[in-house]
């Protein structure tokens, strides 16, 4: 395991070092920044069963290499700092960085977690019932078993441009999760389906480096009124890297947002992950169907399997209106409102995939403008599974989502 965690540490400054030569390109033309906001901050709040109370902030900084060229788009950090009374901590850093005239650009994600965490098992069926022996002689049933761990995660991407919209270059991802426990005190498996998440790997290094490609035309990177993103992104894990497992990944992500009237938008997301191995892949290496940014109203991986197909709307409805000066647009100009579905199904196999098997969820939320110039908004989404076992038996998944931008 030693030369394992030298082997990953390697790949993980080779990774760093691109990243910094990336954001290093526009170094030797005289700086001239643009006059906006540099930096947006709010207070994470919020308290759940798993974590007790959370305090910490969330916000973004926008370091601008604008170099004088005004076609640069506009850089920016997204990080996130919580820390729980259950002595939980969440440090996360998101980027999405253009050198001048957007010639290189740098995207990733680098993170620590020693936070609450579920293991639905694996599928398209919510199989796991984990029976909880409580001390008054009752016990309770979940469809997951819920467990603590340490992780750390650095993914970054370095870009260069081939032609106004089209960029090529390398990615890598590094993942090191370790001190995985149960967080429940007496507990036992109700059925040989439910056992079988104890096959499942957890812990351990995964580690890859392959190609991505990515066409974007996005008018503002962080609330898009109309353009086009598409992603296609190849990782390759293996023993040469560090990695303790082995295997292929193919992830295309496309989204297309249209201007219907005014400044509204109607957002349009296409997902399809697919993962290829001869050997057990660890639970966070498997698609995922959940979370704050990909189907919300499902836990992040309630369904995960080795592939994963999904399908996202949102429609945006912006009530401010640029270049307006009644006073009635003044008062409510950074306030928005939202309406969003989405659907989403895992699949261990390509010839198992049907549309009848796919999980939806919709929501609605509010916006709230904070940066003009970028257009990040605060987003406040409230979503509902519509499968009727998402949650256990005859029990609904919902969530309830605080955070900075949008999510696709």
């Amino acid at each position: 395991m030693k030369k394992l965690r030298i082997k990953a540490a390697t790949f993980t400054i080779l990774l760093l070092s691109l990243n910094f030569l990336a954001a290093q390109d526009a170094s030797d033309t005289t700086p001239t920044e643009r006059a906006f906001k540099k930096i947006d901050l709010f207070p994470a709040i919020s308290y759940a069963p798993e974590t007790n109370l959370t305090l910490g902030g969330i916000g973004y900084y926008y370091p601008d290499l604008y170099r004088g060229d005004p076609a640069t788009k506009i850089s920016n950090v997204n990080f996130l700092a919580v820390y729980t009374l259950n002595r939980q901590v969440a440090i996360e850093g998101y980027w999405d960085i253009f050198s001048d005239g957007n010639r290189w650009r740098t995207r990733g994600v680098a993170f620590y977690n020693k936070y609450p965490d579920r293991n639905y098992g694996r599928g398209n069926e919510p199989g796991v019932a984990v029976i909880e022996f409580l001390d008054d002689k009752r016990c309770d049933t979940l469809n997951y078993l819920p467990f603590d761990s340490d992780r750390i995660k650095l993914a970054p991407t370095v870009l260069r441009k081939v032609n106004p919209h089209l960029y090529l270059g390398l990615q890598g991802e590094m993942e090191y999760l370790w001190n995985s426990e149960p967080m429940l005190d007496n507990y036992g498996f109700a059925g040989a389906d439910s056992i079988g998440i104890t096959n499942l790997p957890v812990e351990g290094i995964r580690s890859g480096m392959g190609l991505h490609l990515l066409y974007d035309s996005r008018d503002y990177v962080l609330n898009p009124i109309k353009g086009t993103l598409v992603s296609f992104g190849t990782l390759h894990f293996g023993k040469w890297m560090g990695s303790d497992y082995t295997f292929n990944s193919y992830l295309l992500d496309a989204r297309k947002y249209l201007n219907t009237t005014r400044n509204h938008t109607l957002a349009l997301r296409t997902v399809a992950n697919l993962r290829f191995s001869k050997a057990p892949i660890p639970m966070r290496g498997l698609s995922q169907v959940g979370g704050r940014e990909f189907i919300r109203g499902y836990f992040k991986g309630t369904y995960q399997d080795n592939h994963v197909f999904a399908l996202e709307a949102e429609y945006r409805l912006p009530l401010w209106r640029e270049g307006s000066e009644s006073k009635l647009w003044q008062v409510w100009k950074r306030l928005g409102l939202v309406a969003f579905a989405g659907g989403a199904q895992v699949f261990p196999e390509m010839n198992e995939f049907s549309f009848n098997d796919m999980h939806w969820a919709v929501g609605g939320g509010l916006r709230i403008l904070f940066n003009e110039e970028s257009r990040v908004n605060l987003r406040i989404d409230y979503a509902l599974a519509l499968d009727p076992n998402s949650d256990g038996e005859g029990k609904r998944q919902s969530g309830l989502y605080f955070f900075l931008a949008e999510a696709f």
